[in-house]
């Protein structure tokens, strides 16, 4: 019998949302237990938390940050091109690489697998994940092959499948506010939202507040933390899912973040801070798992401070039995089947 081996070829930088190595992470390590090996194929931009990876003992390959597509299929074939007399499948979770990219690769690997949040680009794949939630009707007839759609296929590191277990019923009652928007947070929402917390201080709120490497105000959000009564500054945490645990509310941005709060049935307020994340966040308010607040450019301190003062016990708890029905924590388990399935073939 041949050797399984996954490649996951994903990006993450400072101008690249770190939710594709995350989801693709926890997709690698409920994978290798089913007698995968599995490495990774990254350029090596700036902020790239690749290197994580690296840490947790997986091998991975580096490209050159300015190769284009043409170069970058090139190199990915001579890597793979190592492990041919081997079972090889090739997960792609890459906005920059399309069909193209994955029809000149198919020529050296069995199985092409694609994880893309956009309902308007074509692939030439034998699997296709989308977790997301949108508000078209649309079927997505640019790809001819098995589709995995929606928040039932949501990857979720197994951090937060286990905390899922131990989840609390929260009373309504906001004693503790989580502040997180992801890495970079290139819109400073962060100060915004803690200006409005302190103005809520009388309140005697706890507040965890969450920052990633590439966030270029990290400095001056530890200092005001140090200077804010029950405030914890983290910079990428290892322990998110207990934070989040923790939490009464969170305030922060949409992404892969938006379905670990939602598996661990976690309110929140949430600010639109990319174009990719618009539809998703606008699909999954109208299901009342969260207050969308729009556009994070156009928003204030005070609108912040608005959305948390209008939050009650009722809508709260409602919001958390809301979240838990939509994301059941199983959903890496149910694509690495899939995965496994096609394999076989």
């Amino acid at each position: 019998m041949r050797q399984k081996n996954l490649f996951i070829r994903v990006d993450s930088g400072l101008d690249i949302g770190l939710g594709h190595i995350m989801r693709c992470f926890a997709l690698a390590e409920v994978i290798k237990t089913m007698n995968f090996n599995v490495y990774f194929i990254s350029k090596k931009i700036k902020g790239n938390i690749i290197r994580n990876i690296e840490d947790d003992g997986y091998k991975v390959f580096h490209l050159d940050s300015k190769s284009n597509w043409k170069i970058d299929a090139r190199k990915t074939t001579e890597i793979i091109q190592h492990f041919k007399n081997e079972k090889n499948l090739l997960l792609v979770d890459n906005y920059e690489l399309s069909n193209m990219w994955e029809t000149w690769l198919k020529l050296v690997v069995d199985k092409i697998i694609v994880i893309d949040d956009f309902l308007n680009r074509s692939h030439n794949c034998d699997l296709f994940i989308d977790q997301n939630l949108h508000t078209s009707k649309k079927e997505r007839n640019k790809v001819n092959c098995k589709k995995l759609l929606g928040p039932k296929y949501a990857l979720l590191r197994k951090e937060f499948v286990k905390s899922r277990k131990i989840v609390k019923e929260r009373s309504g009652k906001i004693n503790r506010i989580l502040v997180s928007f992801g890495g970079s947070d290139e819109k400073n929402q962060t100060l915004k939202v803690l200006k409005a917390i302190k103005k809520l201080a009388e309140e005697k709120i706890n507040v965890d507040v969450i920052v990633g490497e590439p966030n270029k105000n990290k400095t001056k959000i530890k200092r005001i933390c140090a200077r804010m009564k029950n405030s914890t500054y983290y910079q990428q945490p290892k322990n998110m899912a207990k934070i989040m645990n923790k939490a009464d509310l969170a305030i922060g941005a949409g992404g892969i973040i938006t379905w670990e709060r939602c598996c661990l049935g976690l309110p929140s307020v949430v600010s639109i801070v990319s174009k990719n994340q618009e539809d998703m966040i606008n699909a999954i308010s109208k299901k009342g798992c969260l207050i969308n607040l729009g556009r994070a450019e156009r928003l204030t301190s005070e609108d912040y401070l608005s959305a948390i003062r209008n939050l009650n016990s009722k809508k709260l708890i409602r919001m958390q039995k809301k979240c838990m029905g939509l994301v059941d924590g199983k959903g890496t388990k149910r694509v690495a089947k899939h995965i496994s399935l096609i394999a076989k073939r």
